[in-house]
């Protein structure tokens, strides 16, 4: 038996599976700048490179508070996230997420999927570097790290609604037992529409970390597809508002309304921009608007009770 069919028996026998045995695919690497070098799985990447590089203005949770005047010649200046050349989803999956929220197949274009995907990825890029420095102590990836990526990375109402996502589908992947639930796919017993193997494949090549557990998968999907019913419920939002404003009763959503969309939602802008750097609470005019989710919060906190 060959050393690489030993390793991947090893690992489906492992109850702590994804141990990497070899070096990550170049093209998948998180690390801007980077992507063409492979590191031993031996020592662990230096972390710092992720969010302070040679010539970056700010680190990556620093908040811009003003725009200036020149702020195209700055942002040109800023690094960029890697472009994932691999990714866990297909159009095809991101197309019956949107279907199922919109409930009509020709509501999205085909261009604005393609445009979803390249925006989700730039949220999954940020997530996975989170998870791995969170990862770096113990050198394994459980579902605990990818949850607090997703609060460190995500707004209150974001992190909220893709953690309760990702628990639920932790839960019902416990639930789901016998050899009748063997038989169907992680996904399906998870409730999810992600292929949640193909997610745990990911991680494990782009070295997230040593070891990752497969709930880490579980909860990494989870995250990624409530992301994806976050984003298009707020196009369709946007598309329905346009069609009032022109008369029209249906608005399909195309990858112009998406980017408008996503570039006056201070909660998206700053997650799905191609800059490293996480801007919070802004839109893509600099305007500061508090979250929907944040408001609710602060109105049922501060209620005042009536008396009768």
């Amino acid at each position: 038996m060959s050393g690489s069919v030993l390793v991947t028996v090893l690992e489906d026998l492992s109850l702590d599976s994804g141990y990497v045995a070899g070096d990550p695919c170049p093209s998948l690497s998180l690390s801007s700048g980077r992507s063409g070098q492979s590191q031993p799985h031996t020592s662990t990447p230096h972390r710092g490179a992720w969010w302070q590089q040679p010539g970056s203005l700010n680190g990556s949770w620093d908040t811009v508070s003003t725009l200036p005047e020149d702020a195209a010649d700055i942002l040109a200046k800023c690094p960029c996230l890697p472009e994932l050349e691999e990714f866990p989803w297909t159009e095809r999956e991101l197309r019956g997420i949107v279907q199922r929220v919109a409930g009509s197949d020709a509501s999205f274009t085909g261009e604005a999927v393609h445009r979803l995907s390249v925006l989700l990825r730039r949220a999954l890029v940020r997530i996975s570097r989170e998870a791995q420095r969170l990862s770096e102590l113990h050198r394994r990836c459980t579902r605990l790290e990818v949850q607090s990526a997703a609060r460190l990375v995500l707004s209150w109402g974001l992190a909220e609604k893709c953690i309760s996502s990702a628990v639920k589908a932790v839960s019902l992947h416990c639930m789901s037992s016998g050899d009748a639930a063997h038989q169907r796919s992680k996904s399906a017993r998870c409730g999810l529409a992600l292929c949640v193997s193909r997610f745990f494949r990911w991680m494990v090549e782009t070295r997230v970390s040593v070891r990752v557990h497969e709930y880490a998968a579980v909860c990494l999907a989870a995250c990624v597809e409530s992301l994806v019913e976050e984003v298009a419920g707020r196009a369709l939002q946007a598309a329905a508002q346009e069609g009032e404003d022109g008369g029209l009763t249906c608005c399909p959503v195309t990858a112009e309304l998406l980017e408008r969309a996503v570039n006056s939602d201070a909660e998206l802008w700053g997650l799905l921009q191609v800059y490293e750097h996480l801007v919070c609470g802004k839109n893509a005019n600099g305007e500061f608007k508090t979250p929907h989710t944040l408001r609710l919060r602060v109105k049922s906190v501060f209620k005042l009770p009536v008396h009768l």
